[in-house]
C-alpha cells in the first residue's frame, strides 16, 4: 500500500478520488457532491487552504482509501474522515505529524457504524441529528404568521456584521472555530461556484440592534434546501426569536421551489430539536464525534 499526500496540481489524482467516492455512501462530518465539477470545487476549496492536508492510499495503481485532516487551531483540534477506519492506526504517523494538535477526533455516522469492528481507538465526545423535511410536509408551515419583523439581507453588503453575529451566537457551542472575514467570503463565494445560492435572514431589537440570524442556501442544481445555520446572541434567547427565524427562512426556502430540506443539530440543544420535529422535520442519520486515543 502507497501513501501519498495530494497537492493542488494533481488534477489526475483528484479525478482518481472523485470516481472513488463517487460509488461510496455519505460518510463522517461532509457530503461530497456528486458532481465531478463541483466536487473537484470541492478538493481544491479544501487544498488551497494549508490547515487542511488530503493523503491518498493506493494499491495496483488504485485508491484503496483516503484521510482528510482539518487543523482547527484556534481551538486546539483537527478532525479527520476516512471511509475504511481500519487505516487509521496505520496513519496515525501522518495524521499527527500534521494536526501537531493535543485533540484528534473523528466523526461517525450511525449509518456507517456497522462497518467499524473495532471501537477501542475511539471515544464518544459529542453527537447530532441530520434532519429533513420532504415537499409532502411542506403545507404544514406555509401559511405560519410570524410575530416579529425580519429582514433579508443583501448579504454583500453586511459581510462584517454577518461574521460578528455568527461568532457572537456560536462562540459556546461545541466545535465551533471563530470565523474570519477572509473564511466567511471563501466560504459563500465556493458555494456560489458549485450554484448553491446564500440567504440571510435577520431579526433586530428596538434599538436596530442584531439579535438573531439565519443563513440558508439552495442548490440550485438538484432544488435541495439547507438550514446551515441558525443563531441568536445570548441574551435574546428564550424568547421565540428562534423559531420565527427558523420558519420565516424554511418558508422562503418552499418558496424558491426547493422539493427538500436539510439541516443539522446539536443533539443536547433540545428547545431546537422540538421547533424542528414540530414543523416536520424527521431525522434520518446521527452524526457523532469521537476523540481518537493514541
Amino acid at each position: 500500500m502507497q501513501t501519498i499526500k495530494l497537492n493542488e496540481d494533481d488534477i489526475f489524482k483528484i479525478t482518481d478520488l472523485f470516481k472513488f467516492l463517487n460509488k461510496l455512501p455519505n460518510h463522517g462530518f461532509k457530503d461530497f457532491s456528486k458532481d465531478e465539477k463541483s466536487f473537484k470545487n470541492d478538493i481544491l476549496y479544501l487544498l488551497k487552504n494549508k490547515k487542511n492536508r488530503i493523503f491518498l492510499e493506493y494499491k495496483n495503481n488504485q485508491i484503496k482509501n483516503y484521510i482528510l485532516i482539518k487543523n482547527e487551531d484556534l481551538i486546539n483540534r483537527s478532525i479527520i474522515m476516512t471511509y475504511d477506519h481500519r487505516k487509521i492506526k496505520d496513519n496515525i504517523k501522518n495524521i499527527k505529524k500534521f494536526s501537531k494538535s493535543n485533540s484528534i477526533e473523528i466523526a461517525i455516522r450511525e449509518s456507517e457504524k456497522n462497518q467499524i469492528k473495532d471501537f477501542s481507538l475511539f471515544k464518544k465526545n459529542h453527537t447530532y441529528e441530520f434532519m429533513k423535511m420532504e415537499s409532502k410536509k411542506f403545507s404544514k408551515i406555509i401559511n405560519h404568521n410570524i410575530s416579529i419583523n425580519l429582514e433579508e439581507l443583501i448579504y454583500e453588503n453586511h459581510y462584517e456584521k454577518l461574521v460578528k453575529i455568527q461568532n457572537d451566537c456560536f462562540v459556546d457551542h461545541y466545535g465551533y472555530e471563530h470565523n474570519s472575514l477572509s473564511d466567511f467570503k471563501s466560504e459563500i463565494i465556493n458555494l456560489e461556484k458549485n450554484q448553491i445560492k446564500s440567504f440571510f435572514e435577520i431579526s433586530k431589537n428596538l434599538d436596530n440592534e442584531w439579535t438573531g440570524y439565519t443563513w440558508t442556501q439552495h442548490n440550485l442544481k438538484n432544488s435541495e434546501g439547507r438550514l446551515s445555520m441558525c443563531g441568536v446572541i445570548k441574551e435574546f434567547r428564550n424568547k421565540g426569536l428562534a423559531k420565527d427565524l427558523i420558519i420565516s427562512s424554511i418558508i422562503k426556502l418552499i418558496r424558491k421551489k426547493c422539493d427538500q430540506i436539510y439541516l443539522e443539530v446539536d443533539s443536547d440543544n433540545i428547545p431546537a430539536k422540538k421547533i424542528y420535529k414540530d414543523i416536520g422535520f424527521e431525522i434520518y442519520n446521527k452524526l457523532t464525534w469521537h476523540k481518537i486515543n493514541y
